[in-house]
């Protein structure tokens, strides 16, 4: 039977495939911070659980869904924390997508490391430090920035009409 702390991370992860705000949100303890690494990807300081859900949120504009899978899981009862090695799809908007980045492109496929940090009941997450592909993450901001700014030009089309 999967432990406590399986649970929580497993839940976690589940959580990106729909964006789901109310499962993060759920999920946090009091406390809750989430870090991206490594440096070298640029990553923005901490966030707080309220910081996290709006961060979701942004990420909902231009996305459907972003699943996420773990390919290992690592626990450590006794400091409660879950390590998860992990791969992911972006499932971008059809109306924030364009023809000038091919169909496959749009699809993009990254790898992580997630370190979650539990209470003592590990149920709730305290911490969670997030390493990213630091290549891959270069082209996933560029999708997404093209992506928010053709959601952008479509917003203002319809102003106009």
């Amino acid at each position: 039977m999967p432990s406590t702390l399986y649970n929580t991370a497993t839940t976690f992860l589940a959580a990106f495939e729909t964006l789901s705000i109310t499962t993060f949100t759920s999920l946090q303890a009091p406390t809750y911070t989430h870090m991206f690494a490594p440096l070298s990807a640029s990553p923005s300081l901490p966030l707080t659980g309220t910081e996290f859900s709006h961060h979701i949120a942004q990420l909902k504009d231009i996305l459907r869904g972003f699943p996420v899978s773990a390919r290992e899981i690592f626990e450590n009862e006794t400091h409660n924390q879950v390590t998860i090695w992990a791969t992911s799809e972006t499932w971008f908007h059809e109306e924030v997508k364009d023809d000038t980045i091919p169909a496959n492109d749009w699809l993009y496929h990254g790898e992580y490391i997630f370190i979650l940090t539990m209470d003592e009941s590990g149920e709730k997450i305290e911490r969670v430090i997030e390493f990213l592909d630091s290549k891959g993450t270069d082209v996933l901001r560029g999708l997404m920035k093209k992506a928010k700014e053709n959601k952008a030009k479509r917003m203002e089309g319809k102003e106009q009409k």
